[in-house]
């Protein structure tokens, strides 16, 4: 039974001086849920069709990770490096937007290119 209450103590220890909790991952989380729940709801509804909603998924994805990228920008605790969101933000934006303006054909294009950029940017800074 000691033992038990020993373990308790260290791990409550360890948690409160050893770990900073994230309290952007679980608002970024949610709002993916409720984006889904927002897009399934207007499917049913018939206000979108089934066949275009990963679409719509995709752009709204997207604008999350931007807002994600600004947010943890401006705020000095979670400053680190968030670049790739931001990348794969715009990067599901504009396929996601390609697809609902009907430019499904080209949208390619904009990958290949933004993936070069990527690799000149890493390869510039080595």
């Amino acid at each position: 039974m000691e033992k038990k209450e020993e373990v308790k103590e260290k791990n409550n220890k360890g948690d409160v001086k050893g770990s900073k909790r994230d309290p952007y991952s679980g608002i970024f989380g949610g709002l993916i849920l409720i984006l889904l729940g927002v897009l399934f709801l207007l499917a049913t509804m018939d206000v979108l069709s089934w066949a275009d909603w990963w679409a719509y998924f995709l752009v709204g994805l997207g604008g999350i990770f931007i807002i994600e990228f600004i947010v943890r920008s401006v705020t000095p605790a979670y400053r680190h490096q968030h670049r790739g969101k931001l990348v794969v933000g715009t990067v599901l934006l504009i396929v996601g937007g390609a697809h609902i303006l009907g430019m499904v054909s080209w949208w390619p294009l904009i990958l290949i290119a933004v993936g070069v950029i990527i690799v000149f940017t890493s390869l510039k800074k080595t």
